[in-house]
């Protein structure tokens, strides 16, 4: 009697699914033991295993083996399904012919008990792993070719996109927790710190970890770029949508820790506000801050090699409150910024209502859930255990919603104190940067100069580049109305003197 076990194999279910099937391998290594005599005392296989490494169902296959000595031959549909690389089917073969086991490819008839059938099945083995690597390249070459023509065609999508289309036809359609973090880059760029963009995005709905919100803050994938390994270090333009533009990635990666975009956790202290925003004109390092523990006494320094700069703590602050008097704005420019405030406002408050019937929308959704936990319970298929924790998540979930309702409501009824509030800000940053606190520091500094200061040492002053816009209009404005009014009043004065 020759007893056999038979092994069957697929590496993924997309093969099972193209005519691969287990079955069918199963099928075809029973029909050739019934015809040629063979008992089948076990299958072996018969899932979803990569065949470029020996994985648990073949060790499983050989414990079962040296246990059986009666079993003589091994049945496969083909020889690939051991292996497609020649090196991993030789070590194969070699580990069966010391067991006394001989391998049957069914298929051809070609076994391993003769040198002839050796030789055969390593030339199946070559033939096989050459199909590999021929395969490998033009999956490659197709891929990046996708990725060149600004098209990602990964498995995985990012989170905030819907994927539509295969191949060079993939595009991407913001969803509504895209919406979102369109938010999160927004929030980020006036200065809130990760875990306060978290919160927010929990009370919209949105709930994610730190990790995953850093990664996605320094996705370039969010601003309309690819970038990807086969690109070896390049970025390219994609067809998917941006949630932020590249220049406002840029800024956020800028916030994060650096041109690099590695994020750095570093230690914040009311005393130094101004740290790492200031940068030395020289080489635009960005300040670092220490104390003289002995006499008390607060520094602001530049780190880079060669560069003396330091200066005391108490002379850039006093200096930059009275940079930030310049951008007060003057009375008599109250009434015209308040329409300006207003209109702004108001253009927002479509955001603020797609933002409302987002959350409406998810409210209805967790509701829908809330009930049908409460059937589910009612009927017995869950457990009080389950139900109750269920429960009390999809409860807490609902809460956020409606505290981010509330707010959404809030924003849009309040729109005469919301002009108060930004008016009054306007009128006095000063004392607002000097008695705020870390938070509101930042924030201010990175409204007005979102990419920094520059402190020029021969100048004993700053310097300032890309400042807030609008902000800078307004205080040229209230400059020239100044310098326009005391002109107006040496010109009287000269009048009365002249008529004297």
């Amino acid at each position: 009697m020759k007893n056999c076990v038979i092994w069957t194999r697929v590496s993924t279910k997309h093969q099972e699914d193209n005519g691969a099937s287990l079955s069918d391998q199963k099928t075809k290594c029973e029909l050739y033991a019934r015809q040629n005599g063979f008992v089948i005392k076990g299958y072996f296989g018969g899932k979803h295993e990569s065949a470029k490494t020996p994985g648990p169902m073949l060790k499983e296959m050989y414990e079962s083996i040296k246990k059986n000595k009666k079993i003589t031959h091994l049945l496969v549909p083909a020889i690939d399904r051991f292996s497609r690389n020649v090196a991993q089917g030789a070590m194969i073969v070699s580990k069966l012919k010391q067991l006394n086991v001989i391998i049957v490819d069914v298929s051809s008839g070609v076994d391993s008990s003769t040198n002839e059938g050796r030789m055969m099945i390593h030339i199946k083995l070559g033939l096989a792993e050459w199909d590999n690597g021929n395969r490998t390249d033009k999956f490659v070459s197709g891929r990046k070719h996708c990725l060149e023509s600004g098209v990602y065609c990964g498995a995985a999508k990012p989170l905030g996109y819907d994927k539509h289309g295969k191949s060079l036809g993939t595009y991407f359609t913001v969803n509504d927790k895209g919406h979102l973090i369109r938010k999160a880059f927004k929030w980020k760029l006036q200065g809130y710190a990760n875990c306060e963009i978290l919160k927010k995005l929990s009370d919209y709905g949105l709930t994610m970890r730190k990790q995953k919100l850093h990664h996605i803050l320094t996705n370039p994938f969010y601003a309309g770029k690819i970038r990807h390994k086969m690109l070896q270090g390049r970025l390219v333009d994609g067809n998917q949508p941006k949630l932020v533009s590249y220049e406002d990635f840029l800024r956020v990666q800028d916030i994060l820790g650096g041109r690099t975009g590695v994020y750095k956790h570093k230690k914040e202290t009311p005393r130094f506000p101004l740290k790492r925003h200031i940068l030395c004109s020289k080489d635009k390092t960005p300040f670092t801050a220490y104390t003289v523990k002995k006499k008390n006494i607060d520094y602001y320094k530049c780190n880079q090699s060669g560069c003396k700069t330091n200066v005391s703590a108490k002379k850039l602050h006093e200096r930059y409150e009275c940079l930030l008097r310049f951008f007060n704005v003057a009375e008599c420019l109250k009434p015209l910024l308040r329409d300006i405030i207003s209109k702004m406002i108001i253009s927002n408050d479509d955001e603020a209502r797609s933002m409302e019937t987002l959350l409406k929308k998810q409210k209805s959704e967790y509701i829908g859930k809330l009930k049908k936990c409460k059937v589910r319970f009612g009927m017995g298929e869950i457990d009080e255990e389950i139900y109750e924790m269920t429960n009390k998540d999809l409860q807490e979930k609902l809460d956020n919603i409606e505290r981010g309702l509330a707010e959404c409501r809030k924003n849009l009824s309040n729109l005469d104190g919301e002009v108060d509030d930004i008016l009054a800000m306007c009128c006095k940053l000063d004392s607002l940067w000097r008695d705020g606190s870390l938070e509101t520091c930042q924030k201010l500094q990175n409204l007005l100069f979102p990419n920094g200061i520059l402190w020029d040492k021969e100048k004993d002053n700053y310097r300032t580049f890309d400042e807030n816009e609008a902000l800078s209009i307004i205080a040229r404005l209230s400059v020239n109305y100044k310098n326009k009014k005391e002109e107006n009043s040496f010109e009287f004065s000269s009048f009365v003197s002249s008529c004297a």
